[in-house]
Protein backbone atom coordinates (compact mmCIF):
# COMPACT_ATOMS: atom_id res chain seq x y z
CA UNK A 1 0.00 0.00 0.00
CA UNK A 2 2.93 2.10 0.92
CA UNK A 3 4.42 1.67 -2.69
CA UNK A 4 1.43 2.57 -4.30
CA UNK A 5 0.61 6.16 -2.52
CA UNK A 6 4.39 6.76 -3.26
CA UNK A 7 4.31 5.96 -6.43
CA UNK A 8 1.24 8.26 -7.10
CA UNK A 9 2.78 11.17 -6.22
CA UNK A 10 6.12 10.50 -8.52
CA UNK A 11 3.63 10.33 -11.51
CA UNK A 12 2.00 13.47 -10.74
CA UNK A 13 5.14 14.87 -10.51
CA UNK A 14 6.37 13.58 -13.33
CA UNK A 15 3.32 14.71 -15.94
CA UNK A 16 3.18 18.05 -14.50
CA UNK A 17 7.46 18.16 -15.52
CA UNK A 18 6.49 16.65 -18.76
CA UNK A 19 3.52 18.81 -19.15
CA UNK A 20 6.21 21.83 -18.56
CA UNK A 21 8.55 20.68 -20.59
CA UNK A 22 6.45 20.56 -23.96
CA UNK A 23 4.81 24.04 -23.00
CA UNK A 24 8.59 25.17 -23.13
CA UNK A 25 9.21 23.60 -26.10
CA UNK A 26 5.36 25.03 -27.81
CA UNK A 27 6.45 28.62 -26.42
CA UNK A 28 10.18 28.60 -28.13
CA UNK A 29 8.97 26.78 -31.60
CA UNK A 30 6.36 29.80 -31.23
CA UNK A 31 8.86 32.35 -30.96
CA UNK A 32 10.73 31.44 -33.96
CA UNK A 33 7.77 30.80 -36.00
CA UNK A 34 5.91 34.30 -35.08
CA UNK A 35 8.98 36.33 -35.27
CA UNK A 36 10.46 35.05 -38.37
CA UNK A 37 6.95 35.82 -39.38
CA UNK A 38 6.27 38.90 -38.58
CA UNK A 39 9.89 40.08 -39.52
CA UNK A 40 9.47 38.91 -43.51
CA UNK A 41 6.08 40.88 -43.16
CA UNK A 42 7.77 44.11 -41.97
CA UNK A 43 10.28 43.52 -44.64
CA UNK A 44 7.65 42.72 -47.64
CA UNK A 45 5.56 45.83 -46.23
CA UNK A 46 8.86 48.46 -47.42
CA UNK A 47 8.40 46.92 -50.36
CA UNK A 48 5.55 49.40 -50.87
CA UNK A 49 6.61 51.90 -48.24
CA UNK A 50 10.10 51.91 -49.50
CA UNK A 51 9.40 55.13 -50.97
CA UNK A 52 9.11 57.23 -47.50
CA UNK A 53 12.69 56.62 -46.99
CA UNK A 54 14.50 58.49 -49.99
CA UNK A 55 14.79 61.09 -51.09
CA UNK A 56 15.82 65.27 -49.57
CA UNK A 57 14.21 64.88 -46.47
CA UNK A 58 15.36 61.55 -45.53
CA UNK A 59 16.84 62.96 -42.41
CA UNK A 60 13.83 65.67 -41.29
CA UNK A 61 10.77 63.36 -42.51
CA UNK A 62 7.57 65.59 -43.25
CA UNK A 63 4.20 64.59 -41.09
CA UNK A 64 2.89 62.62 -44.06
CA UNK A 65 5.59 60.37 -44.52
CA UNK A 66 5.97 60.48 -40.08
CA UNK A 67 2.34 59.14 -40.14
CA UNK A 68 2.58 56.79 -42.67
CA UNK A 69 5.79 55.25 -40.71
CA UNK A 70 3.90 55.63 -37.69
CA UNK A 71 1.11 53.41 -39.05
CA UNK A 72 3.67 50.73 -40.41
CA UNK A 73 5.10 50.58 -37.69
CA UNK A 74 1.68 50.13 -35.76
CA UNK A 75 0.34 47.37 -38.35
CA UNK A 76 3.59 45.38 -37.47
CA UNK A 77 3.40 45.32 -33.78
CA UNK A 78 -0.49 44.44 -33.86
CA UNK A 79 0.05 41.64 -35.58
CA UNK A 80 3.54 40.28 -33.19
CA UNK A 81 1.12 41.67 -30.47
CA UNK A 82 -2.19 39.97 -31.38
CA UNK A 83 -0.35 36.89 -32.05
CA UNK A 84 1.34 36.15 -28.36
CA UNK A 85 -2.20 37.36 -27.36
CA UNK A 86 -3.41 34.68 -28.96
CA UNK A 87 -0.64 32.00 -27.57
CA UNK A 88 -0.49 33.22 -23.65
CA UNK A 89 -4.96 32.67 -24.11
CA UNK A 90 -4.35 29.33 -25.54
CA UNK A 91 -2.29 28.71 -22.31
CA UNK A 92 -4.40 30.27 -20.07
CA UNK A 93 -7.25 27.92 -21.73
CA UNK A 94 -5.39 24.88 -21.48
CA UNK A 95 -4.46 25.08 -18.13
CA UNK A 96 -8.24 24.36 -16.67
CA UNK A 97 -7.95 26.27 -13.32
CA UNK A 98 -6.95 30.17 -14.59
CA UNK A 99 -3.63 29.60 -13.81
CA UNK A 100 -0.66 29.24 -16.81
CA UNK A 101 2.19 27.49 -14.49
CA UNK A 102 5.42 28.27 -14.65
CA UNK A 103 4.51 31.68 -16.46
CA UNK A 104 7.99 33.75 -15.44
CA UNK A 105 9.95 30.80 -16.63
CA UNK A 106 7.61 30.41 -20.19
CA UNK A 107 8.26 33.74 -20.09
CA UNK A 108 11.68 33.66 -20.01
CA UNK A 109 11.98 31.16 -22.35
CA UNK A 110 10.02 33.03 -24.85
CA UNK A 111 12.00 36.23 -24.55
CA UNK A 112 15.77 34.63 -24.43
CA UNK A 113 14.21 32.89 -28.22
CA UNK A 114 13.61 36.53 -29.19
CA UNK A 115 17.00 38.27 -28.29
CA UNK A 116 18.56 34.94 -29.81
CA UNK A 117 17.16 35.50 -33.41
CA UNK A 118 17.01 39.07 -33.11
CA UNK A 119 21.10 39.49 -32.16
CA UNK A 120 21.70 37.66 -35.59
CA UNK A 121 20.37 41.07 -37.13
CA UNK A 122 23.39 42.78 -38.99
CA UNK A 123 22.25 45.50 -41.09
CA UNK A 124 25.06 45.98 -43.98
CA UNK A 125 24.71 47.82 -47.18
CA UNK A 126 24.08 45.53 -50.68
CA UNK A 127 24.02 47.73 -53.51
CA UNK A 128 23.76 44.85 -55.67
CA UNK A 129 20.38 44.26 -54.34
CA UNK A 130 17.13 43.99 -56.37
CA UNK A 131 15.83 46.42 -54.16
CA UNK A 132 18.97 48.24 -52.34
CA UNK A 133 18.02 49.65 -48.78
CA UNK A 134 18.06 53.30 -47.48
CA UNK A 135 19.47 54.30 -44.31
CA UNK A 136 15.90 55.14 -43.05
CA UNK A 137 14.31 51.60 -43.90
CA UNK A 138 17.49 49.76 -42.69
CA UNK A 139 16.92 52.00 -39.17
CA UNK A 140 13.46 51.04 -39.15
CA UNK A 141 13.36 47.57 -39.42
CA UNK A 142 16.12 47.23 -36.50
CA UNK A 143 13.96 49.71 -34.34
CA UNK A 144 10.96 47.45 -34.66
CA UNK A 145 13.01 44.86 -33.48
CA UNK A 146 14.66 46.89 -30.81
CA UNK A 147 10.74 48.00 -29.93
CA UNK A 148 9.81 44.57 -29.58
CA UNK A 149 13.15 43.45 -27.62
CA UNK A 150 12.03 46.41 -25.06
CA UNK A 151 8.58 45.80 -24.72
CA UNK A 152 7.44 42.49 -25.33
CA UNK A 153 8.22 41.06 -21.54
CA UNK A 154 6.11 44.03 -20.49
CA UNK A 155 3.55 43.50 -22.65
CA UNK A 156 3.08 39.63 -22.12
CA UNK A 157 3.28 40.38 -18.46
CA UNK A 158 0.25 42.52 -18.55
CA UNK A 159 -1.54 39.78 -21.24
CA UNK A 160 -1.57 37.43 -18.84
CA UNK A 161 -1.79 39.86 -15.00
CA UNK A 162 -3.62 42.50 -16.39
CA UNK A 163 -6.25 40.62 -18.69
CA UNK A 164 -6.41 37.05 -18.65
CA UNK A 165 -6.02 36.32 -14.99
CA UNK A 166 -8.17 39.28 -13.11
CA UNK A 167 -11.96 38.28 -12.86
CA UNK A 168 -13.12 41.19 -12.01
CA UNK A 169 -14.46 44.04 -14.48
CA UNK A 170 -13.87 45.50 -16.90
CA UNK A 171 -14.28 42.62 -19.29
CA UNK A 172 -10.73 41.07 -20.50
CA UNK A 173 -12.02 42.04 -24.06
CA UNK A 174 -11.71 46.03 -22.90
CA UNK A 175 -8.66 45.74 -20.38
CA UNK A 176 -6.68 44.60 -23.53
CA UNK A 177 -7.74 47.32 -25.66
CA UNK A 178 -6.78 49.54 -23.21
CA UNK A 179 -3.26 47.29 -22.86
CA UNK A 180 -2.64 47.85 -26.59
CA UNK A 181 -3.40 51.58 -26.37
CA UNK A 182 -1.49 52.17 -23.78
CA UNK A 183 1.68 49.88 -25.66
CA UNK A 184 0.65 51.55 -28.74
CA UNK A 185 1.27 55.23 -27.13
CA UNK A 186 4.61 53.92 -25.48
CA UNK A 187 6.32 52.25 -28.81
CA UNK A 188 5.42 55.41 -30.75
CA UNK A 189 7.30 57.29 -27.36
CA UNK A 190 9.91 54.77 -27.92
CA UNK A 191 10.19 54.91 -32.02
CA UNK A 192 12.75 58.45 -31.92
CA UNK A 193 14.94 57.74 -29.09
CA UNK A 194 15.50 54.00 -30.60
CA UNK A 195 16.30 55.40 -34.18
CA UNK A 196 18.80 57.84 -32.68
CA UNK A 197 20.61 54.82 -30.68
CA UNK A 198 20.41 52.27 -33.58
CA UNK A 199 23.68 53.84 -35.92
CA UNK A 200 25.34 53.43 -32.53
CA UNK A 201 24.28 49.70 -31.63
CA UNK A 202 24.72 49.03 -35.74
CA UNK A 203 26.95 51.06 -37.07
CA UNK A 204 26.81 49.33 -40.66
CA UNK A 205 23.71 51.20 -40.68
CA UNK A 206 25.93 54.14 -41.39
CA UNK A 207 27.09 52.58 -44.97
CA UNK A 208 23.43 53.06 -46.31
CA UNK A 209 22.79 55.91 -48.75
CA UNK A 210 20.58 58.45 -47.82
Amino acid sequence: MQDTNGAAPEAAGFFRFLRLAVSLIMIIIAQGMLTLFVGFFAAFMQFFSSRYFWGDLARVYPLDKLIAIGADYLIAGALFALAWFGVWWMLYGLSGNGRIRCFPLLLLSAYSTFLLLFLQVNPVYNPEAMIPSSAGEATFIVCMGMSAAVLFPFYSAGVYYFVLKPVTRPRKRYRFLLLCSVFSIAGLALLPLLWQLAPGLYPGLLGYPE
